[in-house]
């Protein structure tokens, strides 16, 4: 508006009244106000739209900004040649592997079952066996330290034996001169049997009988009451076990007595805790009276408990070797330190005291080896079995991996075309395999509970420590970390196999199921290893059986059928030896009467059953230094022991009960005596005599040979006996055996009752012969078992892997084999190429097998008895058992192969 119309205007509206102006000024200004007023409202508004929108646009410009870095990260990743090693392994592409592995378990779930059945079993075999192997070798002792505890032997030279017990003077010495070991403790090589009172009848429990300070140097403390100390020659410390059995718990058993037949009754004075086991049966050295694992309680062990501590000059005794001893190494102190020095007191003692120390030097090794090192080469071969089977699980779902990614070429194609690089989809690969894996080693934590109670169901009473496999943390981890392990071994060559798949190719052949030459070669290099292995464990398995077979037709000298054998203990008021020889006969009387029984006898050592006791030998006429004297196994036989046990008659004669009569001693020799003391003469009419010093009354004329008796064992070979009859000395706790014409367990019932009859102690060791010869080959055929077992594992999934590659080629080979019916080849001919190629595998994995077998075998030798590491039967039989089961896994598929119809494989 121009100056000309606003003067005009203002003219005009001063023409107005002035109310009418002041009205209109009013209603002017209201009007202004309020319209500001909506103003500043619609600025509020604006300014808090405007904010809000700011922070989203913020936001969303964050968000973009991380999208195309996370983009361009992937990016790199996917397409770099060498990508950073960071980014092989993130956290979100493991996330998203594992989920796609798990749809791909969803989607196929029949295989997914499989292949987590099949390594939860090789997982689970695997974990049960280290579930032995850490109970028997990785777990500590139970006491204190147990890594500087030692036990101490004499090495008997003469008679070969590094294990044998030390006698008390000898053990007094090493106790006071030694300065490398901090404290030296002993026990009886042998748990005695001590009757206790059960009601109307009675129990035989196993005492260990130790020193004062032995729970001392062992560093474990009674969990009720306390441990043994000087003075308590009539006091018992019972294990935790047998507190349970006998008292259910009752901890007020401390201070009660505990009653034993015939003796005075033992003061209770403490429980010990329930990992307490101690002595091991291996800790007795290399047999003992009692096949027993661990003792149920413990005496004290001091010259007013035993005698036979102290000679008759009241002197440690030198002459009689009875103890097993356990020593303590000083902090700092190497272990080849105290050898040395403890070789030296032997050495020193065997100067000064030639008579009775030479040929004794000393044997010191860890506590841990003596009480397991026995039984660590089966343990070793049952871990390298187990192992073997394992790899050859692992071949197995490698080659099933391959397979499946065979057929999955088209998904890799796709997802190699939209980007993925070759190590995206090798980390997709493994990351399914380990998921599958993993899956397996959970379901194997029920296989080794299952398994670790089959151990212990087949394991021998004796075998140390195994008996405390447990399902434990250790295992459990070991279990986990070995299905990882496994899941990378098995996905391994399916994930390169699906890295170097060529996209085109892929997308190309889509509808063709057919894999390369690289592909086909990988699968039958698998299955020749698989056959390889299998070749290798079935070998190892088969020269175990010729062992085993070998074993138990080794003639052990007597007869073990239909005899029954049981310890007898002569009760306290036969004191002399007069009533002893009653006691003997009214037992034979008694005994005879039971129906079936043809003949009783005994013998202070019973074959396979007991302990060797051994002394030295005089030849009368001949002049032999006392460290010169022949180290002989001395028995006492009751009654007719050679003949009840059949043990032939050589030469001469054997005792009879015309004998008591006889004024000269007599004694009889076996075979073994006989050829290396009078390898030139007959022994028959020579005088001998036990110890090194002849006395003129000792005298023993030797009446006649019997056979040699493989005493300790099947496989040790017969050491020189010499027999003296009861009737001269009647033993106080002899081994008796019965001859039946029925079953002899049949006679267990009937013997109680007697020996109840007559008014003295159950018998204890109450078995027949034939448990005894089965029990002595326990350890062997408990690997025997294993490794068996494994090889029959072995043999099917070698022949499944055979089974599985030549379906394959004829799934793949479909096309081929219409071309060659078209073409005029007949079904044989067809049958015949595809069995040929199944043999082609199984040959070449047989002779790499066999090749192995004879490299590797004679480490495991001496796990063998009998029977060559290279034993020409066992190789020549598994080879053909191999070859013959590779033939016949290919011979299936190749049957379904001749009936293709050329037409339809055309099409």
């Amino acid at each position: 508006m121009n100056r000309f119309a606003s003067r005009w205007h203002r003219l005009a509206i001063r023409a107005y009244p002035r109310a009418f102006r002041d009205r209109l000024g009013d209603d002017l200004q209201d009007t202004f106000l309020r319209r500001v007023a909506a103003a500043r409202a619609r600025n509020v508004l604006r300014g808090a739209f405007a904010l809000a929108t700011g922070l989203l646009d913020t936001c969303a410009s964050g968000l973009a900004e991380r999208s195309a870095d996370r983009r361009e990260r992937i990016h790199n990743a996917t397409h770099s040649s060498s990508p950073p090693r960071s980014l092989l392994m993130t956290w979100e592409s493991i996330v998203s592997d594992v989920q796609l592995a798990l749809r791909h378990i969803r989607k196929s779930p029949v295989f997914a079952a499989m292949t987590v059945a099949t390594l939860a079993v090789g997982i689970g075999a695997n974990s049960a066996i280290f579930s032995a192997v850490y109970a028997a070798l990785l777990k500590p002792l139970p006491y204190a330290g147990a890594d500087r505890l030692v036990a101490l032997w004499s090495d008997q030279t003469k008679i070969g034996d590094s294990n044998y017990p030390m006698s008390p003077a000898n053990y007094d010495a090493f106790k006071r001169e030694t300065t490398t070991l901090s404290q030296v403790e002993g026990m009886y090589s042998f748990l005695v049997n001590l009757q206790i009172p059960n009601g109307d009848s009675s129990e035989t429990i196993q005492v260990s009988t130790v020193t004062p300070g032995m729970f001392r140097m062992l560093g474990r403390q009674a969990s009720l009451g306390r441990g043994l100390q000087e003075g308590d020659a009539q006091s018992v410390v019972l294990s935790h076990a047998y507190w349970l059995r006998r008292f259910g718990g009752d901890r007020s058993v401390v201070g009660q007595p505990l009653p034993r037949v015939g003796g005075t009754p033992l003061t209770i004075v403490g429980v010990m805790p329930e990992d307490f086991i101690f002595p091991y049966r291996s800790m007795l050295g290399p047999s003992g009276f009692s096949r027993a694992q661990s003792a149920d309680a413990w005496r004290l062990l001091t010259p007013a408990t035993e005698t036979r501590m102290v000679d008759a000059t009241g002197q440690p005794n030198r002459t009689i070797h009875f103890f097993s001893v356990i020593g303590r190494l000083k902090d700092g102190e190497p272990l080849g330190r105290a050898v040395a020095e403890l070789k030296t007191i032997a050495d020193r003692r065997a100067q000064a005291l030639p008579e009775s120390n030479t040929g004794y030097g000393v044997t010191v090794r860890p506590l841990l080896d003596q009480t397991v090192g026995k039984i660590r080469p089966a343990l070793i071969l049952l871990t390298t079995g187990v192992g073997v089977l394992l790899l050859l699980t692992c071949i197995n779902i490698a080659n099933v991996l391959l397979a499946r990614a065979s057929g999955q070429r088209r998904d890799q194609a796709v997802r190699a075309a939209l980007g993925a690089s070759r190590t995206r989809l090798l980390q997709q690969a493994l990351v399914e395999s380990v998921v599958l894996s993993v899956l397996g080693g959970m379901a194997a934590m029920g296989v080794v509970a299952i398994g670790s109670s089959a151990l212990l169901a087949i394991a021998p009473a004796d075998l140390p420590r195994v008996t405390e496999a447990r399902v434990s943390l250790p295992i459990a981890l070991f279990t986990l970390g070995l299905s990882v392990v496994v899941g990378l071994l098995t996905g391994l060559l399916p994930a390169i196999s699906s890295a170097r798949a060529k996209p085109e190719d892929g997308l190309r052949d889509s509808k063709r199921n057919t894999a390369s030459a690289r592909q086909r070669l990988v699968r039958s290099s698998l299955v020749v290893a698989e056959v390889t292995l299998a070749t290798f464990l079935t070998i190892g398995a088969g020269l175990l059986l010729r062992s085993f077979t070998a074993v138990l037709s080794v003639d052990p000298g007597f007869a073990t059928d239909h005899v029954l054998t049981f310890q007898v203990s002569v009760p306290a008021r036969y004191a002399d030896a007069r009533a002893r020889i009653e006691f003997y006969e009214e037992l034979r009387t008694k005994l005879a009467a039971l129906p079936g029984v043809t003949s009783i006898g005994g013998s202070t050592r019973m074959p396979l059953g007991s302990t060797q006791v051994s002394t030295q030998l005089s030849v009368e006429g001949r002049s032999v230094r006392p460290t010169d004297l022949p180290e002989v196994q001395m028995r006492r036989s009751v009654h007719d022991f050679f003949g009840t046990m059949r043990i032939p008659v050589l030469e001469g004669r054997v005792f009879s009960d015309a004998d008591r009569t006889v004024g000269e001693p007599i004694a009889v020799v076996n075979a073994a005596l006989a050829a290396k003391v009078f390898p030139n003469e007959s022994p028959v009419g020579r005088r001998v005599q036990m110890g090194p010093n002849p006395t003129a009354d000792g005298w023993l004329r030797i009446i006649g040979v019997v056979g040699s008796v493989r005493h300790s064992s099947l496989e040790e070979t017969p050491q020189p006996e010499i027999y003296i009859s009861h009737l001269q000395g009647p033993p106080i706790g002899p081994f008796m055996a019965m001859r039946t014409t029925g079953d002899p367990a049949l006679l267990a019932s009937g013997l109680r009752a007697t020996l109840k009859e007559m008014g003295i102690d159950p018998p204890s060791n109450v078995r027949t012969m034939d448990e005894l010869r089965s029990e002595s080959v326990g350890e062997r055929r408990f690997v025997l078992w294993l490794v068996g077992a494994f090889g029959v594992v072995a043999l099917m999934l070698a022949g499944v892997g055979v089974y599985g590659v030549i379906s394959l080629v004829v799934a793949e080979r479909t096309g081929e084999v219409g071309v060659r019916l078209a073409l005029g080849a007949t079904p044989g001919q067809v049958w015949s190429m595809l069995v040929a190629q199944a043999a082609t595998l199984g040959a070449l994995g047989v002779a790499i097998g066999a090749g192995a077998a004879f490299v590797l075998t004679p480490l495991a030798a001496a796990m063998l008895f009998g029977v060559s590491p290279a034993d020409p039967l066992t190789f020549v039989g598994v080879s053909a058992l191999l070859l013959a089961i590779a033939i016949a896994a290919g011979a299936l598929p190749a049957r379904r192969a001749m009936r293709v119809d050329p037409a339809t494989a055309l099409r």
